[in-house]
């Protein structure tokens, strides 16, 4: 599908301003320079967190603890440590025979072959 542009959070971490500029040249937006500064902070983890019942279904309603509990610490592969290593190895495993090596790959980091972005053909 031409029109599905898939982001990964590792890479939304890294280089946000990239990853917006991403996503505006997909879209063919241009962004004013003027706006630049107010779009990174509204996309910041830090903001949506401080914000997050207006970005969350119902207002965090579905979640014990609310909004807040949805949007939680914001790091990546926090699970590691919650699962067991047996646990991690038959996701991957899983992963890799259910998506294919590319897709998995980047399920688990957010690049396929050095390319940060993944356009479903």
């Amino acid at each position: 599908m031409p029109n599905l542009l898939l982001l990964h959070f590792e890479n939304m971490k890294v280089d946000l301003p990239g990853q917006i500029r991403l996503i505006a040249d997909f879209l063919d937006i241009e962004i004013e320079p003027v706006a630049w500064s107010r779009i990174l902070e509204h996309c910041s983890f830090s903001y949506m967190k401080a914000h997050a019942t207006k970005s969350v279904p119902l207002g965090g309603a579905f979640w014990d603890g609310g909004a807040e509990t949805f949007i939680h610490k914001g790091t990546n592969c926090r699970w590691r440590d919650q699962l067991i290593t047996e646990d991690c190895r038959l996701y991957e495993e899983t992963a890799q025979r259910e998506l294919g090596d590319e897709c998995a790959a980047w399920l688990a980091s957010g690049h396929i072959y050095s390319h940060p972005v993944y356009r479903l053909p």
